[in-house]
């Protein structure tokens, strides 16, 4: 079908807008950009699964955390345009993009042809280097943020290391794509932890890599619901 790689396109498109205009200090106009490109992950999955009706509970988690993920973008593109709220958007934001992440993970667990206790021990051991280097480089996170962060790192792991071992021992070519997102959604939050809460100089290009990052994550779970069997 011609009409998901197209779609995929144009989506991409304004997502390269989106951080195009971040970039150029539009801040309104990237934010309804961030919107349209949301819209384009929705569409992308219902039309996938439109034309392909062989998994329908994975289709609902993924599209649940679809639509989540559009709630963060909400969320964080309106913090844009009232930073007075900041704080408290970036925390609603957060948890929306938290929940949004729960549901990829239960995706990945629906298809998990058995058990096994490699995918949580891999996730801990990642989760527990990433929280003593938090600490190494000094990030500004006081001690209730700095728990909520480490439980929000686990989750992304565990949808690193569960889908990994869905790939492996199914071979599926979905799943592989889901990987790749699922890595790619993981990458980009580390980045933005980096661009919130360290004193770390030109942040727009941290900002250009972790929005390049999670936009081509967000496709690619959408178009998993397609390539799905």
């Amino acid at each position: 079908m011609v009409f998901i790689p197209v779609l995929s396109a144009i989506t991409a498109l304004f997502c390269g807008l989106t951080i195009y205009l971040r970039r150029s200090g539009k801040s309104f106009e990237g934010m309804v950009c961030k919107f349209f490109s949301s819209f384009g992950f929705m569409s992308i999955a219902f039309i996938g699964f439109s034309h392909n009706m062989q998994n329908p509970l994975y289709f609902t988690f993924v599209v649940f955390g679809l639509l989540f993920g559009l709630g963060g973008d909400v969320f964080l593109g309106i913090k844009e345009i009232a930073p007075k709220y900041k704080i408290k958007l970036i925390g609603i934001g957060t948890l929306s993009f938290l929940i949004c992440h729960i549901f990829y993970l239960l995706s990945f667990l629906e298809a998990l042809p058995s058990y096994s206790l490699i995918p949580v021990l891999v996730a801990l051991l990642f989760t527990a280097i990433c929280a003593i280097l938090m600490k190494v480089v000094k990030m500004q996170l006081k001690t209730p943020m700095y728990i909520g962060s480490v439980i929000y790192l686990f989750i992304l792991t565990l949808c690193v290391t569960v889908c990994g071992h869905v790939y492996v021992t199914s071979g599926s070519f979905s799943f592989l794509i889901a990987l790749l997102a699922s890595l790619l959604l993981l990458i980009s939050d580390m980045i933005l932890s980096f661009v919130y809460f360290t004193p770390v100089k030109r942040k727009n290009r941290l900002v250009t890599a972790e929005l390049a990052t999670y936009y081509a994550g967000q496709i690619l779970m959408a178009v998993t619901v397609y390539t799905m069997v």
